[in-house]
C-alpha cells in the first residue's frame, strides 16, 4: 500500500462499497500510517498489530459514522476486536487474520484462537488471509499439496466449531501472478463464523472478487437483516409416533367419515390430521432442549444429595432422571437428524452441534438475496425482488419468443 496508484484504487473499492475493511499484508511502516490512511480513507478510524509485527501486517479501518471498534486482543497473526454498529446497535466480534508462511509458524495462531474461543459469547467472524489450504483441490499447480498442510486447519475449524460463510465468485482466492506452468493459484483467503454468528447472519455470503491490485481476491460481506420466509410446508416429525399419545390421536381422525370418495376421503383425514399433530408439537416438543437442560439440572441436585446421605428413594429417583435424560437427548438428536436430512450418522453420536449448522446450511442454500433486474440493476432487498419476478412473470405472458433473461444469485 506504499505506492500511490495502489492507494487510489483502494480508496475507490472503499468509497463504492464498504464502511469497516480489514487490511493485510499492508508492508506500510508505523510513521507512514497517517498518510496513508488520507490516501486511503480519509476521516476514518484505525486499528493495527504494529506491537506485535513491525510492519504492521493487519489493520482495521472504519467509518465512524457507521462502526465503532475496539481492539481486544493482537498478535503478528490476528487483530482481535469488538465491533458496534451505530444506527442499528448490533455488536459482534470480529477477527482479521494473516498467517504466516510456514506450518510451524501457524501453530501459534491455532493456540491462540482456541483460547480467544473460550470467552466468546457473541457472533464472531473470523475473515482473512489464513495462509492455510483445506482441500488438495485447493491448490492449482506448483507442489503436491501434502496431509500435513491440510490438518491444522481443517482441525482448528473442528475444534472451534465454525462454520464457513457460504460464497460466490472466484473460487482461487490468490495467484503469484506469474505466466505459463509457473502460475500457482490457492484458495487461502476465507471467512468463518460462530453458532451465534450463523444464527444471526447464517444468510449472509461473501463475495470474492478480482484482485485489482492485489495478488489476493477481494472480499466482501454485506450485513443484511435475516429474511423472512413465508409460512412453512407441513413436516411430519418421526419423534412424534413414539408418543403414548400418537395413536389414539391418528385413530380418532381416521375413524370419522369423509364421503365415498376414497382417496378424497384419505386425502381430508391427512389434512384433519395435521392442526392436531401440530398442538401435539407445541405441547410435548417445542421445548426439547429445556426438558434437557430440567433433566441436567435434576439429575445434579440429586446426585448432590446422594453426595451426603444415600438412599433407596434417591437411588430410585436418579435412575428415572437419566432414563428421561436419555429420552429427551434421543428425541432431539431424532428431530436434528430429520430436519438435516443426515441419514448415514448413526443416533446416539451427539452430533446436536453438527445437525444444527447442517440445517443452517440447507436453510441458507433456498435463499434468493439478490437478482439482475431486467434494466442490469443488482437488487437486494427483498421486496424489490419480489417485485421483479411478478414483472418477469408478466412479462411472459402472451410471449413465444425474445423472452426475457433473469438472473438470480442464490
Amino acid at each position: 500500500m506504499n505506492k500511490r496508484y495502489k492507494q487510489k484504487e483502494i480508496k475507490l473499492f472503499i468509497q463504492n462499497k464498504v464502511s469497516l475493511a480489514g487490511l493485510v499484508e499492508t508492508r506500510v511502516k508505523s510513521n507512514n500510517v497517517r498518510s496513508v490512511m488520507q490516501g486511503i480513507a480519509p476521516g476514518w478510524k484505525a486499528l493495527h498489530n504494529y506491537e506485535d509485527s513491525p510492519n504492521g501486517r493487519i489493520w482495521l479501518i472504519w467509518d465512524d459514522n457507521w462502526y465503532e471498534a475496539k481492539k481486544i486482543n493482537s498478535s503478528a497473526q490476528m487483530l482481535h476486536c469488538q465491533v458496534n454498529e451505530r444506527s442499528k446497535g448490533y455488536q459482534f466480534i470480529l477477527t482479521v487474520v494473516y498467517g504466516l508462511n510456514t506450518v510451524e509458524q501457524r501453530k501459534s495462531l491455532w493456540r491462540e484462537m482456541e483460547n480467544l474461543a473460550k470467552g466468546i459469547t457473541h457472533p464472531w467472524l473470523i475473515v482473512g488471509d489464513f495462509n492455510a489450504i483445506m482441500s488438495p483441490k485447493d491448490r492449482l499447480a506448483g507442489m503436491p499439496v501434502v496431509n500435513n498442510e491440510i490438518k491444522d486447519l481443517c482441525e482448528w475449524v473442528r475444534v472451534l466449531g465454525v462454520t464457513e460463510l457460504q460464497w460466490s465468485g472466484n473460487y482461487y482466492t490468490w495467484t503469484n501472478k506469474q505466466c505459463g506452468e509457473n502460475r500457482i493459484s490457492s484458495r487461502i483467503d476465507r471467512a468463518f463464523g460462530n453458532d451465534e454468528w450463523m444464527d444471526k447472519w447464517g444468510h449472509v455470503k461473501v463475495e470474492y472478487g478480482n484482485p485489482s491490485v492485489s495478488d489476493h481476491s477481494s472480499m466482501v460481506i454485506m450485513l443484511q437483516q435475516t429474511l423472512q420466509h413465508g409460512k412453512g410446508s407441513f413436516k411430519f416429525f418421526n419423534v412424534w409416533t413414539e408418543h403414548e399419545s400418537f395413536l389414539k390421536v391418528v385413530e380418532t381422525i381416521w375413524s370419522k367419515d369423509y364421503g365415498y370418495n376414497k382417496m378424497k376421503q384419505v386425502w381430508s383425514k391427512l389434512k384433519a390430521l395435521q392442526p392436531v399433530l401440530k398442538q401435539l408439537n407445541r405441547k410435548e416438543f417445542k421445548y426439547i432442549g429445556k426438558q434437557i437442560e430440567m433433566a441436567r439440572m435434576e439429575v445434579t441436585s440429586i446426585q448432590n444429595q446422594l453426595n451426603v446421605q444415600v438412599t433407596d428413594e434417591l437411588i430410585k429417583k436418579e435412575k428415572e432422571m437419566l432414563i428421561k435424560l436419555e429420552k429427551w437427548s434421543l428425541i432431539e438428536e431424532s428431530a436434528l437428524r430429520q430436519k438435516s436430512r443426515i441419514n448415514w450418522i448413526k443416533l446416539g453420536d451427539a452430533n446436536t452441534k453438527y445437525f444444527s449448522s447442517v440445517i443452517k446450511e440447507r436453510n441458507q442454500k433456498k435463499q434468493i438475496r439478490s437478482i439482475m433486474s431486467l434494466q442490469g440493476e443488482m437488487l437486494y432487498d427483498q421486496q424489490g425482488i419480489q417485485e421483479e419476478f411478478v414483472m418477469f412473470y408478466k412479462g411472459l405472458m402472451g410471449t413465444s419468443a425474445g423472452k426475457p433473461q433473469l438472473s438470480m444469485y442464490k
